[in-house]
């Protein structure tokens, strides 16, 4: 009996520990995404985004969730935000960087919201939305390298002899092409649809940096930092590329002003702060305690 009872104790402790250890670094993003949908209609018809998971923590995969639910970030606290205030049902399209944009044009998906930066041809050929801030995801623009090179860079003259990757169709690109286009002992004709196929690249030597968004960064040296890390250099970033916006097909106005309408709402309650930082906690960018949430992902105010 006494072995009985002392089995039954160990077993309520492990549960209690079990159950104590249920909040994880998604505690904070599940508040957010919850508080987002409560109330929420679907009587508008469907609202379909297109985003590309490679890019934490604006969009990226958690293998422990399936469906659309498997796929997480600010982004997609974004999309449902807009899809409440717009009444309708959200579905989310997965798919790389450069075909989302191929999408909206198409009229495959309504929209796209995956850390898009303004760009002036963008400008040109999509209806682009204003602007949300998602933390320091555009307002700083770094190059990795890998572990060995760490701190290495300062200036774009420090490269030399170098081959530097960027995602296709992205403001990396731009800035990799500004920066460096006329250095004849750069590389820079590395392009990749996918950022983790970029950084594979990396630490296998096929490349020797790889431009990123970098909040991007920050999740990319976390998940490998033995093997990655910053070079030391960031790009000078133009105010006018400076956070983010969604792309709708040229001509639909009217799903425009909506959208626009949304992100205002959202820019006056202040609520980007709060999704940012979740999404930094969820990916393991930051902790808990450097953010200031406890272990249930309630922000601490006092």
């Amino acid at each position: 009996m006494k072995k009985l009872y002392a089995m039954i104790l160990v077993l309520s402790m492990v549960l209690g520990l079990a159950a104590c250890g249920q909040a994880g670094p998604d505690a904070a993003y599940n508040k957010y995404l919850s508080e987002i949908k409560k109330g929420a209609t679907t009587s508008n018809g469907t609202l379909t985004v297109a985003l590309s998971p490679d890019f934490a923590p604006m969009e990226f995969y958690d293998a422990a969730k399936k469906g659309d639910d498997a796929i997480v970030g600010f982004d997609v606290l974004l999309a449902n935000y807009l899809a409440k205030e717009l009444g309708m049902k959200l579905v989310l399209s997965p798919m790389s960087f450069d075909a989302c944009q191929a999408a909206v044009q198409s009229g495959k998906v309504d929209i796209a919201i995956s850390g898009f930066s303004w760009t002036a041809e963008r400008a040109e050929n999509y209806e682009i939305t204003d602007w949300y801030e998602a933390g320091d995801n555009e307002t700083q623009q770094s190059i990795i390298v890998r572990k060995e090179d760490e701190g290495k860079f300062t200036k774009p003259e420090d490269f030399a002899g170098m081959k530097i990757a960027y995602q296709g169709s992205s403001l990396q690109q731009q800035l990799v092409t500004e920066t460096f286009g006329k250095m004849a002992d750069v590389d820079i004709n590395n392009v990749y649809s996918e950022i983790p196929v970029a950084v594979e690249a990396l630490k296998t030597g096929k490349v020797d940096a790889v431009a990123v968004a970098h909040g991007n960064g920050e999740a990319i040296i976390k998940s490998a930092p033995d093997a990655v890390a910053f070079s030391g250099y960031d790009f000078h970033v133009d105010p006018i590329y400076e956070n983010n916006v969604c792309l709708i097909q040229k001509g639909n106005t009217a799903l425009l002003e909506k959208v626009n309408t949304a992100l205002a709402k959202a820019k006056e309650a202040g609520l980007y702060a709060g999704w940012y930082e979740s999404c930094q906690i969820y990916s393991e960018i930051k902790t808990l305690d450097e953010l200031g949430y406890d272990d249930n992902g309630n922000k601490i105010t006092q």
